[in-house]
């Protein structure tokens, strides 16, 4: 499936781009219409994923990193936030309308406090249904398969309620 005008650019931090190459789901990054990489993200993802940086069909744009500033900079301190997710979140900022992929706790905090759209791997997955670029049941299978197939981090309750949701609706 290809892009269109009407699909949103995104910035991407590595969470997102390592954990859907982990669950062989990178693809479904290819219809957004751009999938912004600040480059220390790239190098983060690089050294921990590199295939995930090689995606068929994805349009990834490796962008320098940007300076954060002095509000992002303290958000970063207080919230101990490493260099790829500030380094995000500050061309996130600089690209209007555009949103953020992250999977960091902290990072999505932050990003929202400063006005930012924010989604994570499962929310892409999640979007995957909507685009009909899976089924319910493929989705169903791989948010079961987040947990033993990935590295990311998510509260079980959290991932129960999607996939309950999933089965009951076949869609969100």
């Amino acid at each position: 499936m290809g892009t269109s005008s009407a699909d949103p650019r995104v910035v991407c931090d590595a969470g997102p781009l390592i954990h859907l190459h982990e669950l062989t789901a990178t693809d479904l990054l290819g219809d957004f219409s751009e999938v912004i990489v600040p480059e220390s993200v790239w190098s983060e993802v690089l050294q921990h994923q590199p295939g995930a940086l090689q995606a068929a069909d994805v349009r990834l744009s490796r962008v320098p990193t940007p300076e954060a500033g002095p509000d992002l900079d303290a958000l970063a301190r207080g919230l101990a936030l490493g260099l790829g997710e500030v380094s995000a979140i500050s061309v996130a900022r600089r690209e209007e309308g555009c949103l953020l992929l992250t999977d960091d706790a902290a990072a999505r905090l932050a990003a929202e406090g400063l006005g930012l759209r924010v989604h994570g791997t499962i929310g892409v997955i999640l979007r995957s249904l909507r685009k009909a670029r899976r089924t319910a049941d493929q989705v169903v299978e791989l948010l079961q398969d987040t947990p033993v197939r990935s590295s990311l981090h998510i509260r079980r309750h959290l991932l129960d309620e999607a996939i309950r949701r999933v089965k009951e609706r076949g869609s969100l």
